[in-house]
């Protein structure tokens, strides 16, 4: 009979102390909202979480390389915009300096203008973000161009950067450039498609009246700005394979943030009904235990 009586309560105290059990793990989805809060909740989809949570670690970082490759290619489109413009007024200048009504006073004068506009459009290859010079190529710690200097051929001199190489990773798995350097936009080729050679030689003949040359100038700044239109067009493409690789990122974050709620997010209405189910449980248990008979060693002596 001893035996009885304690085998019943160690009965009734395991059970009670499963029941217990069920109760903080309901409790637990009820106030976290989470299904799997440790690998004993649901071993079996322990790698399945694992997995969903790294993919969305590597979304998060395409997010911020996307951004940051974004700010940086849009201000370089800009500057580029900005040189289009100046072009335009160079052709002016130009197309007035090759003129044989022209006096050597006005193509001085003129000179004076394609100057600050040289100086202007070395500006332009200084343009930063964040620190970072985005027409040095994978240098972009260093200026691509030192100074403006008259002397030069192309007027500024060498290009102190190098190789642009830096790509990014599109949330597709694949991979694109994001950038050009100084030169490839502003000083490739000859003087006929070198923006900053384009200009210095125009420069030279203003300041030497050089009719002749005025001439070859003026189609070479034509044909130096058609270049320049072709980089823009260029870097308008990048701009679209951002912009697409940022559009894909947003809804690949969308599918996985529904995938890791899926995976280890309670189902609340379940959560809430499985905890109140348990608590009343828990207290008829409690009640039914109190209310069985005591018996003590004298219930059995006669």
């Amino acid at each position: 009979m001893f035996n009885t009586i304690s085998t019943a309560n160690e009965r009734f105290l395991a059970d009670l102390s499963n029941l217990e059990g069920r109760l903080l793990t309901a409790q637990r989805q009820v106030s976290s909202g989470l299904r799997m809060q440790s690998v004993a909740d649901d071993p079996d989809q322990v790698s399945a979480l694992l997995e969903v949570k790294a993919q969305i670690a590597h979304n998060s970082q395409l997010k911020y390389n996307l951004g940051r490759v974004q700010t940086e290619v849009n201000a370089a489109e800009s500057a580029i915009n900005t040189a289009a413009t100046l072009m335009d007024r160079v052709r002016q200048i130009a197309a007035q300096g090759a003129s044989s009504t022209t006096t050597v006073d006005t193509r001085t004068q003129l000179a004076g203008q394609v100057k600050d506009i040289i100086t202007e459009m070395f500006g332009l290859t200084q343009t930063q973000v964040e620190g970072r010079y985005v027409f040095s190529g994978d240098s972009d710690q260093t200026a691509p161009y030192l100074n403006v200097d008259l002397t030069q051929s192309n007027g500024i001199g060498a290009y102190q950067g190098s190789s642009a190489t830096r790509q990014v990773e599109h949330p597709n798995g694949s991979i694109f450039s994001i950038s050009y350097t100084a030169v490839q936009v502003f000083d490739s080729g000859g003087s006929s498609t070198s923006v900053f050679q384009s200009l210095t030689a125009l420069y030279n003949d203003l300041q030497s009246s050089n009719i002749a040359g005025l001439a070859t100038d003026a189609d070479n700044i034509g044909t130096a700005a058609s270049f320049l239109d072709g980089q823009q067009a260029r870097y308008g493409e990048i701009q679209n394979q951002v912009s697409d690789a940022i559009s894909a990122q947003q809804k690949l974050d969308t599918q996985l943030q529904t995938q890791l709620s899926n995976t280890q997010d309670a189902d609340s209405v379940s959560a809430i009904m499985e905890l109140q189910k348990e608590s009343v449980a828990q207290q008829a248990a409690l009640q039914a235990h109190a209310a069985l008979p005591r018996t003590s060693l004298f219930s059995f002596i006669g």
